[in-house]
């Protein structure tokens, strides 16, 4: 720690570190594209004459909740049974960090990216299929097939309704014998 730092501050600082927080490296990669976009953000409601307050409080929310993220990460990754850590640990931690990263990571670009296309831009330079599955999201909610209609398998016919059956012939005539 900072040797200049009162014990008690220290103190503080060291807990803070063990419990809270201590990945400062991965925190500033994410601060740099949290203030890309939010300055994006901001140029883009200036732009389109809807700039307000309620939208300079969402940047507060979006920053409790990455903290949040964050904070369950490392406590993920800080798991001590008994003083020390257990085996599965650092497999579990590395996935729970990877994965909470990954997702702040995705939704940041994704805002930078819109942020550029509402001020006029084309966006971050990705893959047609990429923002085509992006943009389907938006719309419907789920990824639509990449794969052209001509290209899929013919379906099997769906079964007719009673309605639509033709006639069925008439039996032929029962004759009655006699015994």
């Amino acid at each position: 720690m900072h040797p200049l730092l009162p014990p008690a501050l220290e103190k503080a600082a060291q807990l803070f570190q063990k419990y809270i927080f201590n990945d400062w490296s991965a925190l500033g990669f994410l601060m740099v594209l949290f203030l890309i976009d939010t300055l994006l953000g901001m140029a883009r409601s200036f732009k389109q004459g809807r700039f307000h307050s309620r939208g300079m409080r969402q940047m507060f929310t979006k920053l409790r909740d990455y903290g949040v993220g964050i904070v369950v990460a490392h406590v993920f990754s800080s798991i001590e049974i008994d003083g020390s850590r257990v085996p599965w640990a650092d497999y579990m931690s590395l996935g729970v960090k990877f994965t909470i990263y990954l997702f702040i990571l995705i939704i940041e670009a994704k805002s930078i990216d819109e942020n550029l296309r509402g001020l006029g831009g084309m966006g971050l330079p990705m893959p047609k299929f990429l923002r085509q599955g992006m943009t389907d999201w938006e719309e419907t909610g789920s990824f639509r097939s990449k794969v052209p209609p001509e290209e899929l398998a013919p379906a099997a016919p769906e079964p007719m309704l009673e309605s639509e059956l033709p006639p069925l012939p008439a039996p032929p005539a029962l004759r009655e014998v006699s015994i």
